[in-house]
């Protein structure tokens, strides 16, 4: 692996990690939702939350066209979007090389290509670490076990 691809798949890693550790803080916060499904129902049919918000931890969230940004008291932001998954016939929160750009540009991360990004989730997609969604597109985390 040369030093650009490496760089590229640390960078793909920071980026799960701050979705995982910032999702699990909003849904801790949210007693009964379990994902962001949960969230825009209640958004948008139920009319019981608001479009923008800031947990008692201090997680912000803003329910957008198709999914979620969600910001962390660091800065952090991650922003997933609910796609269908066509291997289970439903929605799910994923992800593209885009919102991994911008999470990268607001941490002070050095710039990297849609290539590399993408190479990269592909990779980490092979060895289980994400999941492919829809090929050179869009990428989940895996299930929890």
């Amino acid at each position: 692996m040369n030093e650009s691809t490496w760089s590229a798949v640390e960078s793909v890693r920071s980026y799960v990690v701050a979705l995982h550790e910032v999702r699990s803080r909003l849904f801790a916060d949210l007693p009964g939702m379990t994902g962001v499904q949960d969230i825009m129902f209640a958004v948008r049919s139920q009319r019981t939350m608001a479009r923008e918000g800031r947990t008692a931890s201090g997680i912000e969230y803003s329910v957008h066209g198709a999914g979620c940004r969600m910001t962390d008291q660091y800065g952090r932001e991650v922003d997933v979007d609910l796609v269908p998954d066509p291997d289970r016939a439903v929605e799910v929160e994923a992800f593209d090389v885009w919102r991994i750009k911008s999470f990268l540009s607001g941490n002070g991360h050095h710039p990297l290509t849609d290539e590399e990004l993408n190479a990269a989730c592909e990779q980490l997609a092979a060895c289980g670490e994400l999941r492919v969604v829809e090929p050179g597109r869009w990428f989940a985390l895996p299930p929890a076990n």
